[in-house]
């Protein structure tokens, strides 16, 4: 029996042998292959290809075997076909666009918005006003079937409208000329080309309302809104939020593609987000900002596009599998070969416990991490509803708590509670909620230097004594950091103003 075991163990011994000489040729082939990838993106002014080029840049620094060439298209329906067609590896689309049979998503790159924009005086006010009216949009485009799914909510059809067809700059060109009424974008907030053309044109923004019965039927569309001010703080564009829908921006990829190659790229692109933020060109620099975005798809979101197994390798690398841990729980215990050959049925009760054990430890550092990710993101919810001294007391409220949140994440990590990974995930939800409520406070203080040249223009034969209380009381705003300094020069230029227009002497500062 002795003997029969010996040699039962020198023939895996032999076979184990073959399989890592195998193993070995197999990877060192591999490590000598360069994959080459291209990446469909979108026009060559749009956010997408000119983040698809960083990306490009910052996953070649830092896997040299991963080569992506980024080409433009008309979008997101010419991106998919080309996934199925085997022309691109890899594109980037809007969510609420069908994929098909190859299609699989890598990550979520960025929110884009519904963005629909008026001629000041086409007496356009509300989507269904467009009937009769000319607008322009971007053919083959993900954008033409957003405007259909628009259309067919509010019970329009096509033939409703006087439709041309063009391209990101020659729809501006057409829109600058009066040529159309109106044109319909799917672009990130604060976009340069949408904010040149409104600030140029003095266009309407269109609010665009009802977007949660919009998701019954498109899961993949949400609720958002056009905060005032966001495309010109004074005159202020637009004057006031608006309602308005949002929808992702996608990395897809072919479900053909390896899975460990696809690990890494996704990996490269969810822990190097400041390498790709910086690879941004700096003419392009307000897309910066748009790499925090970057995260893991929720299928619960409405996507309907299955995640790349090679995605879901590294979203989920956290969490044990009973193989892997039968693997660390052999090793531990006297070597590969020979447990296999005379591990009794009572380790094998043993190490399914271990593994439970193991298991739950996993799960309640997933479960810590989530919340304080779940936490930070609740934090840039500032209630519309409230009046500007509140809000700004509650933004103000909340960017403690996340200071507070950012220590005590930090603390669980050092006392291994949540993973280095899980860390970084929660430092860009973070870094990015740290953002929107300085932005949030920013739009707060120039309301209310609004109101205070509001205030000033509305007096109409002041005394210097009004003018002067007046400005008593925006100099103790910014004493209290109601107002930026940035929005006191905005309020003392028109003060200087009002003060020579209306014969009074400048204001001693």
């Amino acid at each position: 029996m002795k003997a029969q075991l010996s040699l039962s163990s020198k023939v895996l011994l032999v076979l184990c042998l073959v399989a890592i000489i195998i193993s070995t040729n197999v990877v060192a082939h591999n490590a000598r292959r360069v994959e080459h990838l291209t990446l469909a993106t979108g026009d060559l002014e749009g956010e997408s290809y000119i983040l698809g080029q960083a990306i490009a840049q910052v996953v070649r620094l830092n896997n040299p075997k991963i080569d992506i060439s980024v080409i433009s298209s008309s979008g997101s329906d010419e991106n998919l076909e080309q996934i199925e067609k085997g022309t691109a590896d890899l594109a980037i689309a809007q969510a609420d666009m069908p994929g098909g049979a190859s299609a699989r998503t890598i990550a979520v790159l960025f929110e884009d918005v519904f963005q629909l924009i008026a001629q000041p005086d086409s007496g356009i006010n509300h989507f269904t006003d467009l009937k009769g009216h000319k607008i322009v949009l971007q053919p083959n485009s993900g954008e033409f079937y957003s405007f259909l799914k628009l259309a067919t909510h509010y019970g329009l059809q096509l033939t409703d409208f006087v439709l041309s067809f063009a391209p990101g700059a020659e729809a501006d060109e057409l829109f600058r000329h009066k040529d159309v009424d109106a044109l319909f974008r799917v672009r990130t907030l604060n976009n340069n080309y949408i904010a040149q053309l409104v600030q140029q044109t003095r266009a309407r923004i269109i609010p665009l309302g009802q977007a949660e019965a919009l998701r019954v039927r498109h899961p993949a569309l949400e609720p958002t809104v056009i905060p005032r001010g966001v495309y010109q703080g004074y005159p202020t564009i637009p004057p006031m939020d608006l309602p308005g829908i949002s929808v992702r921006r996608l990395l897809i990829g072919d479900r053909k593609l390896d899975v460990g190659m696809v690990r890494q790229l996704t990996q490269i692109i969810s822990e190097h987000q400041r390498e790709i933020a910086n690879a941004i060109p700096e003419e392009e620099a307000d897309l910066r900002p748009l790499v925090s975005g970057i995260k893991r798809p929720n299928l619960s979101e409405g996507t309907g596009i299955p995640l790349h197994d090679g995605a879901i390798a590294y979203y989920e690398r956290d969490r044990p599998t009973f193989m892997s841990t039968l693997v660390l729980f052999i090793t531990r215990n006297g070597g590969l070969l020979i447990a296999l050959t005379t591990l009794p049925a009572g380790s094998l009760v043993g190490l399914w416990e271990w593994w439970q054990r193991l298991k739950q430890k996993a799960d309640a550092r997933k479960l810590l991490a989530d919340r304080y990710i779940d936490t930070a993101i609740r934090s840039m919810e500032i209630s519309l509803d409230l009046g500007l001294d509140d809000r700004q007391q509650q933004i103000r409220v909340q960017q403690k708590s996340l200071g507070k949140l950012l220590v005590e994440a930090a603390n669980a990590l050092a006392q291994e509670q949540i993973s280095q990974e899980s860390f970084r995930t929660f430092n860009d939800a973070y870094n990015t909620a740290r953002s929107v409520l300085q932005r949030c406070l920013e739009n707060a203080s120039e309301e209310r230097c609004d109101q205070y040249i509001e205030t000033l223009i509305s007096l109409q034969q002041p005394s210097q004594a009004e003018f002067q209380s007046l400005l008593r009381s925006v100099e103790t705003s910014l004493i209290k950091k109601e107002i930026t300094q940035e929005a006191f020069r905005t309020f003392m230029d028109a003060y200087k103003a009002a003060s020579e227009t209306k014969g009074l002497s400048e204001p001693m500062l």
